[in-house]
Formats: C-alpha cells, sequence, structure tokens
C-alpha cells in the first residue's frame, strides 16, 4: 500500500513538474511597430485573424488595479488557488441557485486559457494544478503580464495591448481609471463589448468595478465621480498606420507576429507623412503617383522617418516600398565622382572645365537644356548638373575607378561591368534605391561631422542607419582608412551643392537670413521616370523620389520641380538651427589661381585669386590657357619678330581657350576677347585660323543610320571656326558635299565602309578625319 502511495505521489510530482507546456500558449501574434518611444505606429493581424499582439512586458497600474479589484481580490496572498474564492463561488451559487462564479483565480484563468478545454469539473481540476505549478514558475507581474496579454476582449481582439488600441486608441499606459475598468470586465464576459448590446450590463459592471477601486482608496472621490460619467466603448478603431512598408519589410525578414522597436520619431513620420500627402495631392493632377522619403538623423545615424510609398490614398501601386526599390539613378551620382576627382588633385569648384558638344562611342551627351558654354567653373557645372562636362569628368577619372569607389561608399545595386554602363553611368545609366543614395549622402555628411571631434575618422561613418533597434554594437575603434571620401574633398563638394538654386525662388535666396544652409542634389532620369532630391545639413539627410512606381514617364517627373519643394519641405519643419559645417581646416589649404581659367597660377597668368582648396589640389597642373604674344599699344594687331618693323610694340598675355570652347564661351561670356588679327604685312596672319571638326570624331565608328522602317537617317555632320563669318566647304572621299556658313552643320548619308572626311574653310586651312560606318 505504501509502494502505491510513494508512486502515485511519485506520478503526480513528475506530472506536476512537467505538465506545463512550453510556451505555454503556441497561437500567432500580431506584428507590431513601435516608434523610438515605444509608440504604436503599424501593427499587422495575426494569421489567424485575431489581432493579438506580443506578450506585454509589464502591466499598467490602473489595469492592474482594476483587474484584480474586479477578478481576483486576493491574487498577491494566493498561490494560485484560492479557497476564500472558492467558498464565496459556493455561496453565491447557492443562494442565486445557479452558477454566478466559478472560484477561478486569476492564475486558473492563464491555465483555462492555455488549454482551451471545455468548463468541467475534471478540468476545473486540472486547471487547479496547473495553476499551483504556474505560481511556482512565474512571479506574480509576470503572471498579470500574460494574461492581460492572452485575456479575450471581445471579437477578434485578444490581450490588452490590442483592445486598447482598438477600442480606445490609445497605448495601456494612457488609459483612464474609467476606460481601465471596462477593459477590466470584459475577458469575464467578452461579448459586452458589441456597441448595439448589453450596454446597461457593461455599464454596471464597470461602475462597480470603480466603486470597488474607491473602496479600496485607489482613486479618490473626485476621481471616482468624474469616471463615472464618462461614456462606454464604441466601434473598434482604426490602428495607426505611419510606417506600412516598413512593417511588410521587418517581416519579410523574418520578424512576423514580434514586437519591433524602430528609430523613427513618432512626431516627425506623423508630420511628414503628412507632408508628402499634401504634395501627393497635387502630383496626382499630372498622373504622377507615388512619391517616398527617407530621414536620417547625422548625429545619430538613426532613421527618424521612413515613408515607402505615399499613395495610401489614390492606391496606384501603394504597396510597393520604392525606397528598397532599384530607380534610375539620374544625376544624384554626381557629387560622389567630384568629390573623388577632389579628393585626387584633379579638381577643385573654381576650375575651369569643358561644355562643349563631346562625341563618345554611341554616346553623345547633352545638357539638359541643351546648349553649351564652352568652359564652366566645375562647382558650377556640379550646382547647374550640368551633363556634358560630367561625361568630361567621368572619362578623366575612368569607369572602372568610378565603380569601385560607388561600391565602397554603398552603392550595392550598380554591380555590373563599366563596359555595361560606359558614359551614361553619371547621368542616369545605372540603377540605385532610395535607402543607399540617402546612406551614401549620410556617409559624407557624418565624415565632416565626426573629423572635427577628437577622433577625425570613424569606423560608424559609412554604416548603413540603423532602423531597428540593435544590442551589441561594435566599439566605436578609429582608423584613418575608414572614410570613403576626405573630409576636404567633401566639404568643398558641400560647398559647391550649396549654389544650387532653390525651386521657385530667386538665385539670391542665401542673401535672406531665415534660409538654413542646405548641400542638396537633384537628379532627373531619362523619360522623366525619376525625379530625385536628396539634401544634406549638420543635423539631418533628407532624400525623396518622386515618379510612378510603374516606371511610366510624365513630364512633370523633374527633380528640381517634384522632388526639391518635398525636401525643403521637410528641412523647413525639421530645422532646429542654422549651423553648417566646420571646415576640415587640416586639409584645406590656400593656393592662388588664375582668375580667368580656375587652374593653379602659372606665370603668365595677368590676373590671380587666392582660394581654398583641396590640399592635393596643388598637385595639379597650373594654368595654360594664356598665350603670350606681341602687339602694338592699342592691341589691335599681333606681330612677330619678321614684321615688326619700326612699330612700337609690346608684350602682352591673355586667356585664349581652344577654339571650340571658344566658340561657345564667348556667346555667354561677352567680355571674352579672341587674339587680334595678325597686321596685313606679316606673312604668317592666316596661319592662326583654324577651326574644329565636331562631329565625327577621328577613327570614330558609327552606327545606326537605317531606323526601324530600313530607310536611312544619315548623319549629322559638324564644325566650329573662330571666324563667324568663314565659309566651310565640306568632302567625303573627295566628292564634294557642299558649303556651310555661320552655323556649320551638314546632313549627309554615308555608305557602309571607312570614310574620308575633308573639310576646308576659305583661307585654305584644312583638317582632315577618317571615320567607319557600321552596318
Amino acid at each position: 500500500m505504501r509502494t502505491l502511495a510513494f508512486a502515485g505521489v511519485l506520478a503526480f510530482l513528475v506530472y506536476f513538474i512537467g505538465c506545463l507546456p512550453n510556451p505555454l500558449f503556441k497561437q500567432a501574434t500580431s506584428t507590431i511597430l513601435l516608434s523610438k518611444d515605444g509608440r504604436l505606429m503599424n501593427a499587422k493581424i495575426a494569421e489567424d485573424g485575431q489581432w493579438r499582439f506580443p506578450v506585454m512586458n509589464s502591466v499598467p497600474s490602473k489595469f492592474k488595479a482594476a483587474i484584480i479589484a474586479f477578478e481576483d481580490h486576493d491574487f498577491y496572498d494566493h498561490v494560485g488557488v484560492s479557497l476564500k474564492a472558492i467558498g464565496r463561488a459556493v455561496i453565491s451559487n447557492f443562494k442565486a441557485k445557479k452558477i454566478v462564479s466559478g472560484g477561478s483565480t486569476i492564475t486558473m484563468q492563464i491555465a483555462r486559457m492555455a488549454r482551451n478545454a471545455d468548463r468541467t469539473f475534471y478540468n476545473k481540476l486540472i486547471e487547479s494544478i496547473w495553476a499551483l505549478r504556474l505560481e511556482t514558475r512565474f512571479n506574480k507581474d509576470d503572471l498579470l503580464s500574460i494574461y492581460a496579454s492572452h485575456a479575450p476582449f471581445g471579437g477578434n481582439v485578444v490581450g490588452l495591448e490590442a483592445a486598447s488600441w482598438r477600442y480606445y486608441g490609445l497605448p495601456p499606459t494612457e488609459l483612464s481609471w474609467s476606460q481601465a475598468a471596462t477593459l477590466a470586465v470584459l475577458p469575464n464576459a467578452p461579448g459586452l463589448v458589441h456597441p448595439g448590446k448589453n450596454r446597461d450590463i457593461l455599464l454596471a459592471k464597470r461602475n462597480k468595478v470603480l466603486k470597488t477601486l474607491h473602496e479600496h482608496g485607489e482613486i479618490d472621490d473626485i476621481t471616482y465621480e468624474l469616471s463615472l460619467e464618462e461614456s462606454l466603448i464604441g466601434a473598434p478603431q482604426r490602428l495607426p498606420s505611419l510606417a506600412p512598408h516598413l512593417l511588410e519589410n521587418a517581416i519579410k525578414n523574418g520578424r512576423k507576429g514580434q514586437r519591433i522597436k524602430t528609430s523613427l520619431d513618432f512626431d516627425k513620420q506623423q508630420k511628414l507623412t503628412n507632408t508628402i500627402s499634401f504634395h501627393q495631392k497635387q502630383l496626382n493632377q499630372n498622373f504622377i503617383h507615388n512619391a517616398a522619403m527617407l530621414v536620417i538623423d547625422a548625429k545619430t545615424n538613426e532613421v527618424v522617418t521612413y515613408i515607402g510609398n505615399s499613395a495610401q490614398e489614390n492606391k496606384y501601386q501603394q504597396h510597393v516600398d520604392i525606397i528598397q526599390a532599384p530607380r534610375s539613378s539620374g544625376s544624384v551620382l554626381k557629387p560622389f565622382l567630384y568629390a573623388a576627382m577632389t579628393q585626387e588633385g584633379m579638381l577643385h569648384n573654381d576650375q575651369l572645365i569643358p561644355d562643349v558638344p563631346m562625341h563618345f562611342d554611341h554616346f553623345t551627351p547633352q545638357n539638359y537644356d541643351e546648349t553649351y558654354e564652352g568652359a564652366v567653373k566645375a562647382g558650377d557645372a556640379l550646382a547647374r548638373s550640368l551633363n556634358v562636362p560630367a561625361v568630361y569628368l567621368l572619362k578623366q577619372y575612368g569607369i572602372d575607378k568610378f565603380l569601385h569607389k560607388l561600391r565602397a561608399i554603398g552603392q550595392h545595386q550598380i554591380s555590373k561591368s563599366a563596359e555595361h554602363y560606359g558614359l551614361s553611368l553619371i547621368l542616369g545609366g545605372a540603377e540605385t534605391t532610395l535607402w543607399d543614395i540617402a546612406n551614401s549622402y549620410a556617409g559624407m555628411t557624418k565624415t565632416l561631422n565626426f573629423y572635427n571631434q577628437e577622433n577625425k575618422y570613424n569606423l560608424k561613418t559609412w554604416k548603413n542607419a540603423k532602423l531597428f533597434t540593435q544590442t551589441n554594437e561594435p566599439n566605436n575603434a578609429v582608423s584613418r582608412t575608414t572614410s570613403k571620401f576626405e573630409a576636404g574633398a567633401i566639404y568643398t563638394t558641400f560647398q559647391a551643392l550649396l549654389s544650387v538654386n532653390r525651386p521657385h525662388m530667386e538665385a539670391s535666396w542665401e542673401q535672406y537670413t531665415s534660409s538654413s544652409k542646405i548641400a542638396w542634389k537633384t537628379g532627373t532620369s531619362y523619360g522623366n521616370r525619376d525625379a530625385w532630391a536628396v539634401g544634406c545639413t549638420p543635423d539631418y539627410i533628407v532624400a525623396v523620389w518622386v515618379g510612378n512606381a510603374t516606371g511610366e514617364g510624365r513630364p512633370g517627373i523633374i527633380g528640381t520641380t517634384a522632388a526639391a519643394p518635398i525636401m525643403f519641405d521637410a528641412f523647413s519643419y525639421l530645422q532646429e538651427t542654422k549651423s553648417w559645417f566646420i571646415p576640415p581646416y587640416d586639409e584645406l589649404v590656400k593656393m592662388s589661381i588664375c582668375s580667368e581659367s580656375g587652374h593653379r597660377s602659372a606665370v603668365n597668368c595677368t590676373k590671380t585669386d587666392t582660394v581654398d582648396v583641396h590640399f592635393n589640389a596643388l598637385r595639379g597642373s597650373s594654368c595654360n590657357f594664356h598665350e603670350v604674344y606681341l602687339t602694338d599699344q592699342h592691341n589691335e594687331f599681333r606681330y612677330n619678330r619678321s614684321c615688326i618693323n619700326s612699330t612700337e610694340v609690346q608684350q602682352f598675355s591673355q586667356f585664349v581657350l581652344p577654339p571650340l570652347q571658344a566658340n561657345f564661351y564667348k556667346h555667354v561670356h561677352p567680355n571674352y576677347r579672341t587674339l587680334p588679327p595678325y597686321h596685313p604685312d606679316c606673312k604668317i596672319q592666316q596661319a592662326e585660323q583654324t577651326f574644329t571638326i565636331i562631329y565625327p570624331e577621328h577613327n570614330s565608328k558609327i552606327i545606326g543610320t537605317i531606323d526601324l522602317d530600313g530607310d536611312e537617317n544619315g548623319i549629322v555632320l559638324e564644325a566650329s571656326h573662330p571666324n563667324t563669318s568663314a565659309t566651310l566647304f565640306w568632302h567625303v572621299d573627295q566628292n564634294f558635299l557642299g558649303k556651310t556658313k555661320g552655323k556649320h552643320t551638314l546632313k549627309y548619308k554615308p555608305e557602309i565602309g571607312k570614310h574620308l572626311l575633308t573639310v576646308l574653310d576659305e583661307f585654305g586651312n584644312q583638317k582632315k578625319i577618317l571615320f567607319e560606318v557600321l552596318e
């Protein structure tokens, strides 16, 4: 008999120890997205169609007091099963001659919810055993959290947190006493939540809880009276939806059913969502249906705003997360090229670079307005986003080198070869994402911010901005080699980007003290499919994309007019100070430059200036744009030693551009002077009347002279002469084609094969080039 008793006790102990499943609840939970300060931004319903949030870490004090007052007065005194509660239940049921109370403690109710079994005496016994085991496994506060997270609150709402948001649109911590008391009633009778039924019963139960709280001293007289006057629950409310695309992003990355805390600033997310929605209504009028915005805090390296798609009202491709979608880059890569060349001493802002018609294999770049200036300062070319100078610079720097630099700064989508992209890479020939672009610009911004701190270059400078709360961050080790661009190169690039004219504003915007300094760049892809705007200050990086997620182009999809206004509205809300980056003085030097060419000054330069440049600019070539010649006192004619005679001459140095550049430059700069002609007595006066063949280039290969219908399109031959009244005579393979005057262009339909182009001017000068027409 003793053996049987011992075996029975042993069997019970084994069952008691292992009776609880692990985990206790296996139901799917909703995925919820929280702001940095813990406010709900988004939630996605669980797979079983229930609004069941992940387990709460703690229970707010008001609900804790209310649920104990209503369900379990002795919660902190019993061990899972309350003999007092069972006694009260027996007496109540006997008096009512029906079951009106089950005597279950909160712990026993947890066991019943976990088992999800019918209400029988046997199951009640098992629930009692489970309750005892729960009390040994969890402390009282943990048990309250488990109960509050899994109790039914009516309809498809499970758990206090989901109920608080669904019924009141508030987090549980912000519930009033009346609201907490109402929710405390629902787990015992979830059907009472229906707004059209049982309102009197729900009201009576809520008021009973409030009375108990008042009697126990939890609330004072005034709070009690005011709480009784509060209205009951209304219809369920929609949950917040401030970052739906980030929520889906987290789910795709394996965080389904979790409580996800982000770096997002709730107020900024809400405000800028409204801002982009306002602009979207205007864009809709031009059939531009989508926009996206990413804002990074440059000081903390955290994403504070993530708006993946503005199409929440017009519904066009609203589920596409454009922040992560590859799109044509337009011109937003140009600052990276300028910074790279500046860092290597190949370029500085005041240096003139060519802006003339250029032809490369199968590629003829054009500026947006299809005009040319001959030569333009590098900083101005960047600020105005001129295409031809950018292509020229990429040719000088090298496509392979630039691709290596782009990948180093986090342009992950640009993964193909240099041959695949060609020189069009700098004009939008590659795809990138708003995420990568924002983080690359953030890398430059953070480099400047860190530079003037104790450690000039920081390992975190080029790390992607944080989106989700993380632990075990690596230490802040420093290294001189961690920056992809040096601070001096970034600073001078940003100085150029300060000069970009703001949309719908005068070019003199910077004269107004209310204007904050923003280094910003726009981009527009080929066919007006993508509009970009990225702005940087010491505090924030704001990146905006506008277009159609389907890729449909529209005339209004232009970076300056579509994306930039959204970006500036964002900055007007974000900017609290008007600070600018402290110059990285250790990497900047004073350099004397030629005032006219911008290159490092040389002996023949007649006017010089001193500018701040990256120290490697001192390695750059000196100015060679001045020609020294002999002239008379009035500088009317040029002379050489053989024809001076008795004329008084003087040596003169003049700024002179190559003929093709000069041809365009003088139209934009009326003060530009060409060299004076040689005096009639000088026999070599005609030797200087040179000209340039613009197209085709020597040894070039031409394709595509036949269209899809089989008709010959031909090519346009083009040349430039310094003498605007000169006449040119055109020959191909000894065959005369015609003559031109003023604008030297001539249409020609060549045959397949190699050809010799010969051009003569009226002074007897001639140029010859070879070109080949491919089939």
